[in-house]
């Protein structure tokens, strides 16, 4: 967004920090949390409230890897990054949950399933159970052969037995309410977080950097950015390297249904889990319609969100769903679907004083919280971590 003269002001003053994290979301959170563990002073600045962008807008899975199976990571990343990735995600969970996830209200300890619903994803279920084994990860087939499914809507309904459905299943997942999270990891950073406050620029003040807002002005030694979908607004030439995709989603009356995990389906195509006081939530069909689904539009459309009412539909064997809600949200995709993790600006002044972490391809949940520890550590001189963004700029 612009931000007309007659809105600037400087009635938040000129404030002073060790680093200044632009972006309230879920990694901008919790960078700044890694940042005052380390003993750092930080200022969190966001442009409208904490997770108002795809970090409260989300399913709120806490799953393992990403909504495609290991065999098909292996394929296109090779087998020691998808590892990685794999690793990562657990990791990001574990983070959360000593940092006391456990504790909300909206927390569930629930597995996640990859449901394969063709001949040819039923047989990369079977490829990617046998290779998390080899490395490690605990995992399970069911359905279609496999170990018994649970008695839920989905497993219970027509298209898991027309289709003969086989489950990949992640035991030690979750889910939550993503924006609750993002509520309890600004409790956790212990700074200042500056909403409402748009970041007019970035500015080299010599031993500092003047980071200008609406209000106000942050002098930092470093600054991290941490807005994903929205980085190329800031700094143009992130804007060839994240995209913003919308994601759709809706919330149906639950009506007696049941589902015991939180799914994906058609290669994470589709996405859905129970939600609270008796929903149901379903998401995704972007890839069916992945011309027009590119943009900071937040605005969900007749075409996809009807392609989400007949998946949902058809998971369930309803003539039709109640829907109680409907939202999107912009997410931040990047060329390999890999996160991003560094410097930037080196002819600005910047002199690798600007870092940028992003580009989670739809999965911050998963991700996000480890990440943007991981990227504090490298900013601050430690190892460097296995996302740089150096691979694509």
């Amino acid at each position: 967004m612009t931000v007309s003269i007659w809105r600037r002001s400087m009635t938040l003053g000129v404030r002073s920090c060790d680093v200044a994290v632009i972006g309230a979301g879920i990694c901008g959170l919790s960078a700044a949390a890694a940042l005052t563990r380390r003993g750092l002073r930080a200022v969190v600045i966001e442009r409208h409230s904490a997770g108002a962008g795809a970090s409260g807008r989300n399913a709120g899975f806490l799953m393992r890897g990403a909504a495609d199976n290991y065999w098909a990571a292996c394929e296109q990343y090779g087998r020691e990054v998808a590892r990685t990735l794999w690793r990562v995600s657990e990791e990001n969970l574990a983070m959360l949950r000593r940092a006391g996830i456990e504790r909300l209200g909206s927390y569930r300890a629930r597995p996640s399933c990859l449901v394969a619903l063709t001949e040819d994803e039923r047989a990369q279920i079977e490829k990617s159970a046998a290779l998390l084994r080899e490395d490690g990860f605990a995992t399970e087939v069911i359905g279609a052969g496999g170990g018994e499914a649970p008695s839920d809507s989905l497993w219970n309904g027509a298209l898991a037995r027309s289709r003969g459905a086989m489950g990949l299943v992640n035991p030690e997942d979750a889910c939550c309410n993503p924006v609750e999270l993002v509520e309890h990891l600004r409790g956790l950073c212990g700074c200042p977080v500056l909403e409402g406050q748009e970041v007019l620029g970035i500015d080299d003040a010599g031993s500092a950097l003047s980071v200008r807002m609406t209000d106000g002005v942050v002098n930092a030694g470093r600054v991290f950015i941490a807005t994903n979908a929205y980085a190329g607004l800031l700094v143009p030439e992130l804007a060839g390297v994240v995209t913003p995709r919308r994601g759709q989603m809706l919330a149906i009356r639950a009506e007696g249904r049941t589902l015991a995990m939180n799914y994906y389906a058609n290669h994470g195509s589709e996405y859905f889990r129970e939600g609270y006081d008796g929903t149901l939530v379903f998401g995704g069909c972007r890839v069916h319609r992945e011309d027009v689904e590119v943009g900071y539009e937040d605005r969900p459309t007749e075409d996809v969100q009807g392609l989400i009412e007949r998946f949902a539909c058809e998971a369930l064997g309803a003539e039709r769903v109640d829907v109680v809600a409907r939202w999107t949200g912009v997410m931040g995709f990047s060329p390999d679907g890999l996160p991003l993790v560094g410097s930037l600006g080196r002819g600005k002044g910047w002199n690798d004083r600007v870092w940028f972490c992003g580009g989670f391809t739809g999965h911050g949940m998963s991700l996000a919280h480890r990440t943007a520890a991981m990227a504090v550590e490298e900013m601050l001189g430690g190892a460097a971590g296995p996302f740089s963004l150096k691979r694509v700029m």
